[in-house]
C-alpha cells in the first residue's frame, strides 16, 4: 500500500512539467514515469477524488498537519480498498445473473438443475459421452458480449480432450450431447472460472460456448476388456 502511495505522488509531483513543457531530459523522464504510473492506476478503476488527492498530497509535501494519523491512513486504505472490491465484484456477479436472467426468457433456452442454460442449433444420433470418455470437438468460447476469447474454429482444428479434465459446466453441460450434435452452452460463473480471472475473461464470467461434438471414444470398460 506504501508503494501505491508513493506513485500517486509522483504522479501529481510531476504533473506540472506537462503544462509548462518538456524542457528537460528529466521532465521528459518524469512525464513518461507519470504517464506509465497513471495508465497502471487507471486499470485498477478506483474511484479517486483528484481534488482530495491532490489536497493531501500538497498537505505531506508542505509539511502541514494531516487529517489521519499512519495508523488510521492504514485502516482507511485497507478498508477503502475492501469496500471497492467487493462493489466492484458484487457489478459483476449482478451483471451475471441479470444475462441469465434474461436469457433464460429466449424461445428456445433450456436450463439443467445446476442452472446452466442451453440452446440445440443441431441433433446428432451418436453416442453420448461421459466423463471419463475423450471427445473431438470443434468450440467457440464468448463473453456474453460477444467477445471470443477461445475458438478452435479460428486455429483451424478441432481438439481431443477428455471430459473430466474441463471446467465443471463443461462436465454438466456436454454429456447432454450426442456425437454429431452442436449446442450453444451459457455457463455461470460458480461452473467456469468463479471469481478469479482467467487471462482474458473477467472475474465473476457467464461463459458462452458454442460447441460441436464431433466424436465420442468411449472408453473401455471392464467388460470390454474381458470379451476382447
Amino acid at each position: 500500500m506504501k508503494v501505491y502511495l508513493s506513485l500517486i505522488v509522483l504522479i501529481f509531483a510531476t504533473s506540472f512539467c506537462h503544462a509548462q513543457g518538456l524542457k528537460t531530459t528529466n521532465d521528459s523522464l518524469s512525464y513518461a514515469l507519470g504517464q506509465d504510473l497513471a495508465s497502471y492506476l487507471k486499470r485498477m478503476e478506483i474511484p479517486i477524488n483528484s481534488t482530495v488527492l491532490s489536497q493531501a498530497i500538497k498537505d505531506v509535501l508542505d509539511g502541514k498537519s494531516l487529517a489521519f494519523t499512519e495508523s488510521q491512513k492504514e485502516k482507511v486504505i485497507r478498508t477503502g480498498m475492501e469496500r471497492v472490491t467487493k462493489e466492484k465484484n458484487d457489478k459483476l456477479i449482478k451483471a451475471s445473473a441479470d444475462f441469465l436472467q434474461k436469457n433464460k426468457q429466449v424461445a428456445g433456452i433450456k436450463e439443467t438443475p445446476e442452472g446452466i442454460q442451453y440452446q440445440v442449433i443441431k441433433v446428432g444420433n451418436g453416442p453420448q459421452p461421459s466423463l471419463e470418455d475423450t471427445i473431438t470437438v470443434h468450440y467457440k468460447g464468448m463473453l456474453t458480449d460477444g467477445t471470443t476469447f477461445d475458438s478452435s474454429y479460428d486455429r483451424g482444428e478441432p481438439i481431443e480432450i477428455t471430459l473430466n479434465e474441463m471446467i465443471e459446466g463443461w462436465k454438466i453441460a456436454v454429456p447432454l450431447m450426442k456425437e454429431g450434435s452442436k449446442y450453444k452452452f451459457f455457463i455461470p460463473y460458480k461452473l467456469g472460472y468463479g471469481e478469479r480471472a482467467s487471462g482474458p475473461i473477467p472475474a465473476y464470467s457467464t461463459l458462452v460456448f458454442e460447441v460441436e461434438l464431433l466424436k465420442v471414444k468411449k472408453v473401455a470398460t471392464n467388460e470390454t476388456k474381458q470379451t476382447l
